[in-house]
């Protein structure tokens, strides 16, 4: 159904919201915002519910999460994680840092600030939050984007949540120590008309954040999430998508999933199909007892391969929303949702999983599936199989009747999308007693100057270039820091050795190296060369060893003396006399091994041939 389709003839409408962390310290806490990885000090376990909010109703997003009845484990960091995010403590007043930031962002784009920032509480009961609910203040309303004609709807600051570590059927694993690190949210009104545009509108947004200088680097800590409708479908809001070049991706295939949903209950309704009336699930393993692996040995294990029949929808589930994603695909995702691996489903070629046409025909006799009709079969607990039928699967299909629910769903590194949860409403809003309100005095706030005026200030004061400037920025290097810190290097070698030196590792020996997140071996490096300990043409062997995850040995990079860089000098133009210079440079600058200068080595070269 997507092919061909022109998404500008949807009447596509988009949102953006913005997630950029902070670090500035915790928000409710004094704990630094560092993420942890690797083995954990300690772990805890806990069970989290669905409570009533302010309006005294449940949310639907908490209730549908309750439903999964899962178990939630956090690893745990003594330096990084408190008491406040075991939900053991109350919490810290506001970090004024991470306020100041945002209220700066907000004057960036002529922002209606308010008077007093009042904190909240909002539902989360997808274990992602110790507490069963997320901290978040609205800061300011109003406003519009400098370069793109997009209006602001919010700008609050809330706490980022635990990370995500693992998934399975009954538990949640998480990584504690991302809770409670400082997100700047600004929310746009939807004014994108374009794939294209929601791009541009991200990186804008991107560039006002970090002029204020106090964003966090590197992968992650930036994050959008996309609302998109088109005129007959609904808003459904993705979360989670990271990659900047990946947005327009996932709003264009969201507009055709959606443009495709339309066409479903378009064509439900030229098959006379006004209700959803399913015959009973039934247990169909018996059936099975040749097929593929997966589905024998679960069945061996106690496992049980139950079905559904879907009459009139013969040829529905195999129908393409978009491209490689069909009414199948999407019914699958709710499945995974509720902890199930996908769905079968009668549209597939089910000799794939080895199924023969008799037990095929036996188990369409015990579903009840007459011509015309479809089936679903899922493998897995009986009860719980029976329990996605009765509170999920059926009530999809008869959202079918309508078009497109609104609903959260997860980006994909693919550019596509998974369900996630119901869309939430206001019942997960309540006040938070524990924090005082803060009161703004605007006349103190001070308005960062944008990024590309900080980039013409850096290219003057440094005389470094502009393309070195602009990447600096965009990447939250503190150049004036490390120009400073390290006194004895000229501010070109160190952007170079910031942003040159990793790709030419790559391109020299095929290797990787994130120096945002080894800044503390970096910043030794640099030492040792500002000492005049080491050359600056061992950085990258230096680097080298960083990137196999070796212990860095200062000692074997210790610049010899002038006496030893000649002998070697020597030792190459005898070995190899009618070699041009270029060659002698680069064969006694790898026997020296960045323990000596280029220029010396050259200057020696050009003495005795």
């Amino acid at each position: 159904m997507g092919k061909g389709v022109d998404i500008s003839s949807l009447g596509l409408k988009c949102g953006l919201e913005i997630h950029q962390q902070l670090d500035t310290g915790k928000l409710f806490c004094r704990c630094p915002c560092i993420i942890h990885e690797g083995e954990p000090d300690f772990q805890v376990t806990r069970y989290l519910r669905a409570s009533a909010g302010e309006t005294g109703e449940v949310d639907a997003a908490a209730a549908a999460e309750q439903i999964k009845a899962k178990r939630f484990r956090y690893h745990g960091y003594h330096d990084t994680c408190c008491l406040v995010e075991l939900d053991e403590e109350p919490p810290s007043p506001l970090n004024p840092a991470a306020l100041d930031a945002t209220l700066q962002v907000a004057k960036l784009v002529n922002a209606e600030i308010l008077d007093e920032v009042h904190v909240m509480r909002k539902t989360v009961v997808d274990g992602s939050n110790t507490s069963g609910f997320q901290r978040t203040a609205l800061v300011a309303l109003g406003g519009k984007l400098l370069e793109e004609p997009v209006r602001i709807q919010t700008i609050c600051l809330e706490e980022d949540a635990c990370k995500i570590i693992e998934r399975k059927a009954s538990e949640d694993v998480y990584n504690l120590s991302r809770l409670g690190i400082p997100l700047a949210e600004i929310a746009t009104e939807p004014d994108i008309t374009s794939p294209e545009q929601a791009q541009r509108v991200a990186a804008e947004i991107g560039m006002l954040l970090r002029s204020t200088g106090k964003c966090k680097r590197g992968l992650g800590t930036i994050r959008q999430d996309l609302n998109v409708s088109i005129t007959e479908g609904a808003r459904v809001e993705i979360k989670g998508a990271q990659d900047l070049k990946l947005v327009p991706d996932w709003v264009r295939n969201e507009a055709l999933r959606q443009h495709g949903l339309v066409q479903i209950k378009k064509e439900l309704k030229k098959r006379a199909i006004t209700e959803i009336l399913l015959p009973a699930p039934h247990d169909v393993s018996k059936f099975f007892d040749k097929a593929a692996p997966f589905v024998t040995s679960g069945i061996k294990k106690g496992a049980s391969l139950v079905g559904i029949a879907l009459p009139g929808f013969e040829g529905l589930l195999g129908t393409e929303l978009f491209p490689d994603y069909r009414l199948g695909t999407e019914l699958a995702g709710y499945a995974k949702a509720f902890g199930f691996g996908g769905i079968i489903h009668s549209d597939e070629k089910l000799a794939k999983y080895k199924f023969t046409s008799a037990a095929i025909a036996s188990a369409r006799k015990a579903l009840k599936a007459k011509k015309g009709d479809a089936f679903i079969l899922l493998l897995g607990d009986k009860t719980r199989i029976e329990e996605f039928f009765a509170f999920v699967l059926i009530p999809r299909l008869e959202q079918l009747l309508h078009g497109v629910p609104g609903e959260v769903r997860k980006a994909n590194p693919d550019g596509t999308t998974r369900y996630l949860r119901p869309m939430p409403g206001a019942a997960r809003m309540y006040p938070e007693t524990d924090i005082r309100r803060v009161h703004v005095d605007q006349a103190k706030i001070v308005v960062p100057k944008l990024l590309k005026d900080q980039e013409a200030a850096l290219v003057k004061k440094y005389k470094i270039n502009a393309a070195h400037a602009k990447e600096l920025l965009h990447d939250g290097w503190p150049f004036d820091e490390y120009v400073k810190e390290f006194p004895q290097l000229s501010p070109v070698f160190v952007a170079t050795t910031l942003l040159d030196t990793p790709k030419e590792l790559k391109k020299r020996y095929g290797k990787d190296v994130d120096l945002i997140g080894r800044e503390k071996e970096l910043k030794e490096i640099l030492a040792k060369v500002n000492e005049g300990l080491v050359p600056k043409d061992a950085v990258i062997e230096l680097l080298a060893h960083l990137a196999d995850g070796k212990r860095i040995d200062f000692s074997k990079y210790k610049a010899v003396d002038t006496k030893e860089i000649e002998k070697v000098v020597k030792a190459v133009i005898k070995a190899d006399p009618k070699a041009p210079v270029n060659a002698l440079m680069g064969e006694a600058m790898k026997r020296l091994r960045g323990k000596a200068s280029g220029k010396q080595v050259m200057e020696l070269l050009k003495k005795h041939t």
